[in-house]
């Protein structure tokens, strides 16, 4: 007997080699591939086939039709051949629900919606709850549906000022507010400093005023978990809202603030006296109604905030409709399990938006001859994610948000409904969910609920996407992590093992942990900090460096303090900070090859050595504290087919220095550059090709210290190449004194006569 058998030693581990690996949603991100499913696969597993099922068939001609018969064939098969590449995934779903695993429910687009009104007699307009307006998209028609009530003012915006250490500077007013981006209380935010803001209208804004506030994105704020003290952070800054009325300023109480003292983008409400009348401050501004906002005590950690939009009659508004008083239709449970299943009309359904009633059970006393058992009265059920657990007069329920479906209980594991004719109904619940709610800037036009003197409604910032359902619910194995002890007893170091496996499918690369991320060399006992890159979100934009959101650090944090870290110890995961690198480089070609390819190609190998997660020598993502070396670029770009020599190869950090070394003539044949402004620019060339790159080297430790402009920063880069000077406007990013920095470079081809 000749050949490989199945059953042999060797057999899997043949298996494991030949066969191919492709991405998949388990928690080791990789799947087998059961078949090639693709259409020329397919056709030539026919065509081989040929010569023992059809031997006469000698002589195939592409005008034949058994050729056209076995070309539609595999286009056909190919979907088909998909699908069963996906059973491992259909295996790994049907594991999970039978571990009550659920999937993740669809959320709903956020945005911030100004309104417009035009009352005759200038007083402020009531936008209730629940004002639903439109955008219209080629979908469908896509509905939002206001947060909270709103008084929307026919005033407008008509000055704008900031006070810096007792002096008002005015700012310029675009249509739409400020016409480019400020910080509100000055470059040094202190006690006293305050921003003032001028309305002009016929009547005062009354009794409520809200303001929408565009800031500036910033990464957000470390996240802590675990330890047993409190940490050593600065008290968050005191904002106060005064009105000057007339000459005297009277306190505005503040009724709802979700910038959180200016660190996100959203509204602020205010509660304003009846009486306003028009002032000036300090007499230098024109006399307007004025709001002043102050920093009473505090400071701001990091740097100051900084502002890009200003509008009034703001208010939130989510992409879902509100169904109100719907009875639910009972829906035969072919298991007979006794539990009772009944289901709602609109899918899908948000989480915790359902309010179901259920009619009391009157006991027999039909006519309601005893008290506390009259017909009519009914009772609240609670949704939870699990029935298991609860008891037989606990008034809960289980709800499918996909498919509408819920479950209440069979009498033993939670209550059980009582009989009757549409006595379950729901008094409220939303619907919406998906990707067709991130409609663009001033897509929300449309006015669905008919209110007076409301004129026009816009949405002046494209709202974030919607999380669609997940297809399979993806649990997420942790990556293992160790803590050791530094050489010579120092704080703690805790990294996350670089294997795949050890990474969640699109989840985050931790970085080495160093000290608290607030507090650049400063070590603070007990607490162990950790950066973390998370990778490129679907339709996020490639140039733009990775920040790990508020939601992704928090459960970094709960995680590593519950498994990894040893008790008591405090871990704080933060962002990390970037700082932006050019690089330019000037290489010989092949005149045999396409010039465009290879520069290209050289542009390619630029940005995936400097990625922050594929990058590095080894693959695995730029690392933490790594410089960026000259002959390490050199041999990446000489790795490229066609490139035959680098002749001149420089990098510009966001310092504003210019690392620069020559090798033979500065005249090549081909060029794979950035374009920095600067004294060593090359002539302008005939043909250019641009391929952007985004590069990491973030460093948390003492050895590589650099900062803007400082000479640890200069070492650094005389290490590898000889600094040069450049006329390059740059800016450090990132937080104040950080250690770390990423850059982004352009490469760019050209060719010059």
């Amino acid at each position: 007997m000749t050949g490989e058998m199945w059953w042999e030693r060797d057999a899997r581990e043949r298996e494991r080699e030949d066969g191919r690996i492709v991405p998949g949603p388990g928690p080791a991100g990789v799947q087998p591939e059961l078949v090639d499913a693709t259409r020329e696969a397919v056709r030539a597993d026919v065509r081989g086939r040929i010569a023992g099922y059809t031997p006469d068939w000698t002589d195939p001609d592409r005008q034949d039709a058994g050729v056209a018969l076995v070309r539609l064939f595999g286009t056909q098969t190919e979907p088909v051949l998909g699908r069963v590449n996906r059973l491992p995934e259909k295996v790994l779903a049907e594991h999970l629900a039978t571990a009550g695993v659920r999937r993740r429910p669809a959320g709903a687009a956020a945005t911030l919606l100004e309104f417009t009104v035009n009352p005759p007699d200038g007083a402020s307009v009531l936008v209730p709850a629940g004002f639903q307006s439109a955008a219209s998209t080629p979908a469908g028609q896509v509905v939002y549906e206001t947060d909270q009530d709103l008084y929307a003012t026919p005033a407008t915006l008509a000055d704008l000022a900031v006070q810096e250490a007792g002096t008002i500077q005015a700012l310029p007013l675009g249509p739409a507010g400020p016409s480019r981006p400020f910080e509100p209380f000055g470059r040094d935010p202190r006690p006293g400093n305050a921003l003032w803001i001028g309305l002009a209208g016929p009547a005062a804004p009354y009794p409520r005023l809200s303001l929408g506030f565009v800031v500036v994105a910033a990464p957000p704020a470390p996240a802590a978990s675990g330890g047993t003290a409190p940490l050593p952070l600065p008290p968050a800054p005191l904002l106060r809202w005064d009105v000057l009325d007339g000459t005297r300023l009277v306190p505005a109480e503040l009724m709802r603030d979700s910038t959180a003292g200016f660190g996100a983008s959203g509204t602020v409400e205010l509660r304003v006296p009846r009486s306003w009348r028009p002032g000036s401050p300090s007499g230098t501004r024109p006399p307007l109604r004025w709001l002043r906002l102050r920093i009473a005590h505090g400071a701001f950690a990091g740097s100051a905030p900084a502002l890009s939009g200003l509008r009034l009659n703001v208010v939130a508004a989510t992409a879902a409709r509100t169904i109100r008083d719907e009875p639910l239709q009972p829906v035969q449970d072919p298991a007979a399990t006794g539990l009772r299943r009944m289901k709602l009309s609109q899918v899908p359904i948000l989480s915790g938006s359902v309010v179901i009633e259920v009619d009391d059970d009157t006991g027999g006393d039909v006519f309601g001859t005893t008290a506390g058992t009259s017909a009519g009265t009914s009772s609240r059920w609670r949704e939870v994610e699990s029935l298991a657990g609860y008891g037989a007069d606990d008034r809960v329920f289980t709800m499918d948000h996909e498919s509408g479906e819920v479950t209440f209980g069979d009498g033993v594991s939670g209550a059980a409904v009582p009989p009757g004719f549409r006595n379950v109904r729901a008094v409220r619940y939303r619907v919406g969910g998906g990707s067709a709610g991130a409609v663009a800037a001033g897509a929300v036009n449309g006015v669905v609920t008919a209110l007076p003197f409301v004129t026009g409604v816009s949405n002046p910032s494209r709202p974030p996407a919607e999380r669609t359902p997940s297809p399979t619910p993806t649990p997420c194995a942790a990556a293992p992590v160790n803590c050791a002890p530094r050489p010579g007893g120092g704080p703690g170091r805790l990294r996350a093992a670089r294997h795949p496996r050890a990474r969640c499918l699109g989840g985050p690369r931790l970085g080495r942990a160093g000290l608290h991320p607030d507090f650049a060399g400063a070590p603070i006992p007990g607490v162990v900090g950790v950066l973390v890159v998370p990778p490129v979100p679907p339709g996020g934009d490639p140039d733009e460096p990775p920040v790990a959101t508020a939601a992704t650090l928090k459960a970094v944090a709960d995680y590593l303090s519950r498994e990894a870290a040893p008790a008591g110890v405090t871990v704080v995961a933060a962002p990390a900070p970037y700082r932006r690198v050019g690089v330019e480089s000037w290489v010989a070609l092949d005149p045999d090859l396409d010039r465009a390819a290879v520069l290209a190609g050289a542009g390619d190998a630029v940005r995936t050595y400097l990625d922050p997660l594929r990058g590095g020598e080894d693959g695995a993502g730029w690392p933490f504290g790594g410089a960026l070396r000259h002959t390490a670029l050199v041999r990446r770009l000489l790795a490229v087919e066609g490139v035959l020599a680098v002749t001149r190869l420089s990098a510009r950090s966001t310092c504003g220095r210019r690392c620069r070394r020559t090798s033979g003539t500065p005249t090549p044949s081909g060029s794979a550059s950035s374009t920095p402004s600067g004294p060593s620019n090359p002539p302008a060339p005939s043909t250019t090709t641009a391929a952007r790159t985004l590069a990491t080297a973030s460093s948390a430790g003492p050895r590589s210290a650099a900062r803007c402009g400082s000479p640890a920063a200069n070492r650094r880069w005389t290490s590898a190449v000889t600094p040069a000077a450049s006329r390059a406007s740059t800016r450090c990013c990132g937080w104040p004194g950080s250690t770390a920095w990423t850059g982004t470079s352009r490469c760019a081809g050209t060719t010059s006569t």
